[in-house]
This record gives C-alpha cells, sequence and structure tokens, in this order.
C-alpha cells in the first residue's frame, strides 16, 4: 500500500480539533475579479470565487492520500516514473493535465460523432483512436504531479486542477463503455450508467471530505480506465456485435455491466461506510466542521432533476440525442465536484444553490408547460449554458488561486516580482 501525505510550509501547528472546527463564511471582501457591474459581481460572489479566509485555509491544505490499486503498485508507477523523465522541465504540470483532458474529449467527440446514439457501430480507426485518447489521458494524468516534484512547482492549485479535470473527463470515460457496447438499445442504459458512475466519483471526494485523506481501493481508476480501454480495443478488432454473444443465456454485454454494477456498487458502500462512521472534526464531522450526511443533497440536486426530465419526456430526443444529454449531466456533475473538492482543499462548508442547476429546471419547467421551447433546441442551448457556467467557474477559481500564491497556471515561471506584492510566496504542498 501506498500513502502520501504532503504538508505545506504554512500549515497552522494547532490542535487537529482547532484544525478542523467550523467556520461559517465570512462577509466577502472586494476582489480583483470584480468587474465593477452589479449583477455580475453578485454573481461571481455567489458562484465562483473564494473568500480571503478561504483562500488562507487552502495554503494550509494537507495532500493526504492511500494507494492500495493494484496496477499502480504492479508496474504502472514505474512506467509512469519512466516516462515523466522525458518530459522537458519548462513543461508545466496543470499544461500536462489539460492537454490529457483535451486529447481525451477530442477522441470522445469523434466517437460519439459515429454513435450519437450509442446505437451505431463506428469504423475500426475510430475506437483504436478513442482506446489511445484514454491512455494517453490516463498517462498524462498520472504523470502531471510527477512532473510538479521532479521541477519544484507542486501547489494546492496543482490539486485542484488535476481532481477537476478528472470530474470533467468522468463521463467522456464512462461514454466510451456505452459506445463501445452500443447501450443505446437498452432504454435509459446510457443515463444510468453515466449517472451511476458519477455518483461514485463523487462519493469517493464525499469522503475524503470527510476524512481529509483520498483512498484508493485494489481495483480503483487506473484498473476501471484499462478495463475500458481493452474494451475499446476489442471493439476495433471485432467489432460492436462481439459484446452481443450469448453466454448462459445473457449476452456478454449485459454481463459486464451487471458486473461493473456489482463492483461499483460494492465501491460505493465502502465510500458510505467511511462517511457513516464520522469525519476527523470535532463529533464525527467534515474537515470544515460541518455534517457530513450534508454533501448529499447537491449530488441529490444533480441526479434527481435529470431522472425527472429523462422519465417524463414523452418523446424520443434525449434517446435520438443521447450523447447531448449526458454530456449535459456530466457538466452539472462536474462542478457539483469541484466545488466539493475545493470545499476540502479551503476546509469551508459547501453550499446547495449552483447557477448551473438552471440547465435541468429550464428543461422541467419546459415540459410542465407542454413544450413551449423545442426540446431539441433547448437541450442543446441548455447544455452550451452548464458548459459555460463549469468554464466560468474553473477560470476565475484558478485566476484567484494563482494570484493568491503569486503563480502562473501553466507556465513555471513566476509573474513579475511588483505584482506579488503582499502574496505569500508559493508552498511546497505535493500535488498528487
Amino acid at each position: 500500500m501506498g500513502t502520501t501525505r504532503s504538508r505545506s510550509k504554512n500549515r497552522n501547528s494547532g490542535s487537529k480539533t482547532e484544525r478542523y472546527s467550523y467556520h461559517p463564511r465570512q462577509q466577502f471582501e472586494d476582489s480583483d475579479m470584480f468587474i465593477r457591474w452589479k449583477t455580475i459581481d453578485h454573481y461571481l460572489k455567489n458562484d465562483c470565487l473564494l473568500t480571503q479566509a478561504e483562500l488562507q485555509r487552502l495554503d494550509d491544505h494537507v495532500y493526504s492520500a492511500s494507494d492500495t490499486s493494484w496496477l499502480n503498485n504492479l508496474f504502472m508507477k514505474d512506467f509512469w516514473e519512466f516516462v515523466v523523465k522525458f518530459y522537458p522541465l519548462w513543461l508545466a504540470p496543470n499544461l500536462i493535465t489539460l492537454i490529457g483532458l483535451i486529447v481525451n474529449l477530442f477522441t470522445v467527440l469523434i466517437l460519439s460523432y459515429y454513435c450519437p446514439t450509442a446505437t451505431e457501430t463506428a469504423p475500426s480507426w475510430v475506437y483504436l483512436l478513442s482506446a489511445f485518447g484514454l491512455f494517453a489521458y490516463q498517462t498524462l494524468d498520472a504523470t502531471d504531479g510527477k512532473q510538479a516534484r521532479r521541477i519544484g512547482a507542486s501547489s494546492p492549485l496543482g490539486e485542484l486542477f488535476d481532481h477537476g479535470c478528472d470530474s470533467a473527463s468522468q463521463v467522456f470515460v464512462t461514454l466510451n463503455v456505452c459506445y463501445a457496447l452500443q447501450l443505446g438499445t437498452v432504454r435509459a442504459a446510457v443515463f444510468v450508467i453515466c449517472a451511476f458512475s458519477a455518483s461514485v466519483f463523487y462519493s469517493a471526494h464525499w469522503s475524503t471530505y470527510c476524512i481529509g485523506q483520498l483512498r484508493f481501493s485494489k481495483f480503483d481508476v487506473t484498473e476501471a480506465q484499462m478495463s475500458v480501454i481493452a474494451m475499446l480495443l476489442t471493439t476495433a478488432i471485432f467489432g460492436p456485435q462481439i459484446w452481443s454473444i450469448g453466454i448462459l443465456g445473457y449476452s456478454l454485454k449485459h454481463l459486464l455491466v451487471t458486473i461493473s454494477f456489482l463492483g461499483t456498487a460494492y465501491q460505493t458502500l465502502g465510500y458510505l461506510s467511511v462517511i457513516i462512521n464520522g469525519g476527523v472534526g470535532r463529533n464525527g464531522s467534515t474537515v470544515a466542521g460541518t455534517s457530513v450526511l450534508f454533501p448529499m443533497f447537491p449530488l441529490l440536486a444533480v441526479v434527481v432533476p435529470y431522472c425527472m426530465v429523462y422519465s417524463k419526456s414523452n418523446s424520443k430526443v434525449f434517446e435520438e440525442n443521447i450523447s447531448i444529454f449526458v454530456l449535459q449531466f456530466g457538466a452539472v456533475a462536474a462542478k457539483a465536484t469541484n466545488r466539493l473538492i475545493v470545499a476540502h482543499m479551503s476546509r469551508s462548508e459547501l453550499g446547495l444553490w449552483d447557477w448551473i442547476y438552471l440547465s435541468p429546471i429550464v428543461l422541467i419547467l419546459n415540459q410542465y408547460y407542454d413544450f413551449i421551447f423545442t426540446e431539441k433546441k433547448l437541450l442543446i442551448w441548455t447544455t452550451v449554458y452548464a458548459y459555460t457556467s463549469l468554464l466560468i467557474y474553473c477560470f476565475f477559481i484558478t485566476r484567484q488561486i494563482c494570484d493568491h500564491m503569486g503563480i502562473y497556471c501553466f507556465t513555471v515561471t513566476r509573474p513579475p516580482s511588483h505584482s506579488l506584492q503582499g502574496k505569500p510566496a508559493v508552498n511546497s504542498m505535493t500535488k498528487k
């Protein structure tokens, strides 16, 4: 088992009880992020920005992880250590993370172009390209932190950027499975699997918010991604019809989905067990001193509305545009997970409302009032809004942390000295 624990130079020497005590959100101070337009500044203050106290606690963040992954400890860590030696020293860790995300997104979008309803058969090279994209993403995602430690550019921003990109790409990885197995032939299968996958990912960070440590099980992210890569390669060679072979009276793809469901359910129960047994804060609270059960409500606020929208639709718009529908859901789930990660790292209470929820709310209202707008057009526009909201949030959070810590996000050079007056030096918290 590998355990990683890195400490910030600015870490307080107070007791555990003091460290994990409750800190109500203070009155928001003026910020350089404001554009001096009252409505937009109000949106930024309540949706995108951290208070000065939250930024200070972010400086004090301690990254801790326990890794018992089979493949990681067997040979993948050695492979990643080998790969990182080829990176130039000027290559910023966050840029590595971003490149991996873009590659994964690009290959998934190509596959979704050929399989928009997850019932079509794509050319073999498209499945091969998706397998390569996922492997490239996995490698880049695993080596960004190693590059950060190699060049001395580690920071809390690196951990946040890494996990934030993971939350956004999680739906892309799941869609690869749906396209390879042609799960669009089963009603609601694509959405259910993506919703379940997003919930498991959220639960992993929920447990981290409770105990302050990210725990990887023996069969975790690396094993799951390698399984998806093997599935894509098999589909490229034999075609998606290979998964329709009957075994014991059941098709192979149904058996694979059932086994995957049982495995992830077992993993989720492990996360829930950690949560129910209480956090590290006072009286079993979270790292922010808040209830360990409250993060359940943002998760429900993401999943329940989309279940309502999908189940109440009398048309086949969502089935015929399942890729767009699931991508929108993935954006909303990613922002909820990002908020949870930020709350964990800054030891802050988690809010319930998020303006990105307007996407499913508008879809629900359109159904309630007998389709004022065309469902497909509204689905496209609400998806655009969801990703715009997610990108705005990520941009302002990243920029605010960079300004606070006096660093750049995508280069290893520091800003000019005159721009760092009054700003703390970069701490040495290991990224990953």
